[in-house]
């Protein structure tokens, strides 16, 4: 099999046009023409994972976060973009990189959507939008529970014990009316804080804790992957299943 029919089956059900405008998505270190001889799933490129792929004879790597790439000015009004860090070491192996990223945030069954499915989220609305049809956000109703009955589910459904929240949150009776949003939220919160009673999320600006506070907007924040290992982990068993193999998924669970 080559990259490049690697690349054609992930477009065809996380297709990368889909992503945010400015995201780097698709083959972003090799070449599509290669052959390949084994292929991960990595939630970020680390060490570990390089590692992992020199000694098993693995030369794609199918990442959720880009590779470290810098923009580099060449002339008065042109950029390019040149490989970074870990990213040259990935390259010196030929190890080929493909990213997904907000193309598996917001495509149908993506990241997104597998939070909808863990917190039980009915009649959901997307937020957040890349075009008219999809979005990175999802807001909708839960059946009725106390702020604590809601830490203790988003710890549960999510594997993790890191969990901030602002200084309204604590004086929030019921909790109904919920958004969510895979990895950092930020720039969406001014969509959803005057509908939302909570805003579920990995990522979030102090200021935006504070203007919460007197908009009367719950927030709680999680670690940033752990709102995308649960659909990353749907995305790697359905790629097991298109490539009739065992694709591992990776990720440091130091930051679950």
């Amino acid at each position: 099999m080559k990259v490049s029919e690697l690349v054609d089956t992930l477009n065809s059900f996380i297709p990368f046009k889909q992503a945010f405008e400015d995201d780097k998505v698709g083959l972003l270190i090799g070449s599509d023409s290669q052959d390949i001889s084994g292929v991960i799933v990595a939630h970020d490129l680390e060490g570990s994972v390089l590692n992992y792929c020199i000694e098993n004879n693995i030369n794609v790597v199918i990442s959720y976060h880009p590779p470290p790439i810098q923009e580099t000015l060449i002339s008065d009004d042109k950029y390019i973009d040149e490989l970074i860090g870990i990213s040259l070491d990935f390259e010196k192996h030929n190890i080929n990189v493909i990213s997904v990223h907000t193309a598996q945030d917001v495509v149908s069954g993506g990241n997104a959507e597998t939070l909808v499915e863990l917190l039980n989220i009915r009649d959901s609305k997307i937020f957040a939008k890349t075009d008219d049809n999809l979005g990175a956000g999802r807001i909708g109703i839960i059946d009725k529970i106390s702020g604590k009955e809601f830490i203790d589910l988003v710890e549960n459904k999510l594997n993790t014990k890191v969990v901030r929240t602002n200084a309204y949150f604590s004086q929030i009776k019921e909790i109904e009316k919920i958004a969510v949003l895979p990895g950092s939220g930020t720039q969406f919160i001014d969509e959803i804080i005057d509908e939302a009673d909570v805003f579920l999320t990995g990522d979030i600006s102090h200021r935006y804790f504070l203007i919460s506070d007197d908009k009367k907007l719950g927030l709680v924040q999680v670690n940033h992957i752990s709102t995308e290992i649960p659909g990353m982990k749907k995305m790697a068993n359905k790629l097991n299943n298109e490539l009739n193999m065992d694709v591992q998924y990776f990720y440091n669970e130091n930051y679950e």
